[in-house]
């Protein structure tokens, strides 16, 4: 530890004034504290005091170390952590009229508020309440409807069931997966009715223009390429067959189907492509519209938000000509996304791994390219081993706190399958769109779509054969994960 401050501390005398820091630095140490003061206040209410200790006597050593450095770090970072402590605190403040106060048998009036999830079986609304029991009331709800008929975004609903609260299925705490969410009690089996006037806005159309998105989609490919390109185009899980998803976990390759940075990456290549005559402004505006409509279109998760609020900030920073650092915009993302819900941080195990996985990519990714010089560089293999690699150091230890098991053949399986991604993802979504004007274009980019997305699921088939391709490990632990951590800051920063 004291090699590490010791190093932070040289760096900074050799670059800067020991009494100045540069603004990026400033900005970077106020999230970072921001995110931990969200992180503490969470082990402090949840009173585990053990972990609540040891990492505060660990932050206090850091900051008396630091304060040796600058006095106004110490008072920056400790601006930032009650800041987040704060946060945190008036998240769990919960409204004297909320919904979820209202447990037991009752009906319920209240309008759908994000977008209908449709299963086989049933339909999950997220309802807005704004009457329980003839009472006023606010917050929102699970409900758990039929499967016929399906309500849209924005309908108003009369709602007749049993108020509770989430139940903890197994080991996982249901209620704790909902609270991110800002959702504090559930209807299961719920008898609805749709009252006669809707709620009307722009997520109206964007939520049937996703639904039209997707009908397309099932009548252009076959299963299971109707649900493999729904998820690469729009982040959609739900038709993808439960033996093929378990395969893209075993294989490492369940990023792919997940709408995440890769996707508006992409998104930003093919709009600049296409709007190639427009004048640099020009097209970072089609750009950032794009962005925007896509996220919306994908239901805007916590990894996709992220990605878009970094994309975003890259095309403004080439807008104005100034220059794009990554570690500010991705700690900025990480900053407001926790800001708007702090509980993203806590609960969202996707945010956790796709921040990580992205801090990676930034920050291991140049430190480790030099042992794959001797990897051909055709078809991206050199740099998609170096990418899945670089990712897979710091999220490691959340995938195995989280699903116990490791995938072994997750690098060779990046490697030859990733290439193909771009290739499904452009002729899919060409497919799709000459379908409205063309049937002819549309069949022949579909059938170039099908034949690459049939060699992709060989692939992943073929790696989750291989024996030992995923292996469990249910001894790993929260000290374990302390401890990865020091290690890997301890080598990032000595070589960086």
């Amino acid at each position: 530890m004291k090699e590490i401050i010791a190093y932070i501390r040289g760096r900074v005398k050799e670059q800067i004034n020991y009494y100045a820091l540069p603004k990026s630095l400033f900005l970077i140490l106020f999230f970072v504290a921001f995110l931990a003061g969200i992180f503490f206040g969470d082990l402090y209410s949840s009173g585990d005091l053990a972990k609540l200790i040891f990492l505060l006597g660990l932050m206090v050593f850091l900051a008396k170390q630091f304060l040796k450095l600058n006095w106004r770090i110490f008072l920056l970072i400790s601006l930032g952590f009650l800041f987040g402590v704060g946060r945190l605190c008036f998240e769990n403040l919960i409204a004297e009229n909320d919904v979820s106060k209202y447990l037991g048998k009752g009906n319920l009036k209240g309008c759908i508020s994000e977008e209908v999830d449709v299963r086989n079986d049933k339909v999950k609304y997220t309802v807005e309440a704004f009457e329980m029991r003839n009472f006023a009331v606010s917050g929102r709800v699970l409900v758990m409807g039929n499967r016929y008929p399906v309500y849209e975004y924005g309908d108003c609903l009369l709602i007749e069931g049993e108020l509770i609260k989430p139940d903890v299925i197994e080991d996982f705490d249901y209620g704790e997966y909902l609270r991110r969410y800002r959702i504090y009690a559930v209807i299961y089996r719920a008898k609805i009715e749709k009252l006669n006037y809707t709620k009307s806005s722009l997520l109206n159309l964007v939520f049937r223009f996703k639904g039209d998105f997707e009908l397309r989609i099932s009548k252009i490919f076959a299963e299971p390429y109707t649900g493999f390109m729904a998820g690469l185009i729009l982040g959609s899980r739900r038709g993808i067959s439960d033996e093929l998803t378990a395969k893209f976990n075993t294989t490492g390759l369940s990023h792919i189907v997940a709408v995440s940075g890769y996707n508006i990456t992409m998104l930003i290549v093919v709009v600049s492509g296409m709007f190639g005559f427009l004048g640099r402004r020009k097209k970072v505006i089609a750009s950032v519209a794009m962005i925007v409509i896509f996220v919306i279109l994908v239901g805007a998760g916590a990894s996709v938000v992220r990605a878009a609020i970094m994309g975003v900030v890259g095309l403004l920073a080439l807008w104005f000509g100034r220059t794009y650092f990554v570690s500010i915009s991705l700690f900025a993302a990480a900053f407001f996304m926790n800001l708007f819900n702090p509980l993203i941080l806590l609960n969202d195990v996707g945010f956790q791994l796709s921040f990580l996985a992205t801090c990676g990519l930034v920050y291991v990714s140049p430190l480790i390219e030099k042992y794959f010089v001797k990897l051909p560089q055709f078809f991206g293999i050199r740099e998609s081993m170096t990418m899945t690699i670089s990712a897979q150091v710091l999220a490691l230890p959340i995938i195995l706190l989280n699903f116990e098991r490791l995938s072994l053949v997750a690098p060779l399986a990046n490697i030859f399958v990733l290439p193909f991604l771009p290739a499904a993802m452009l002729f899919g979504f060409f497919a799709i769109i000459f379908g409205y004007f063309s049937n002819f274009l549309s069949l022949i980019s579909g059938f170039v779509a099908y034949l690459i997305m049939g060699l992709m699921i060989f692939l992943v088939r073929f790696f989750a054969m291989l024996p030992l391709a995923s292996i469990g490990i249910d001894w790993f632990n929260w000290w374990l994960a302390v401890i990865y951590y020091y290690f890997v800051a301890r080598w990032i920063i000595k070589n960086l």
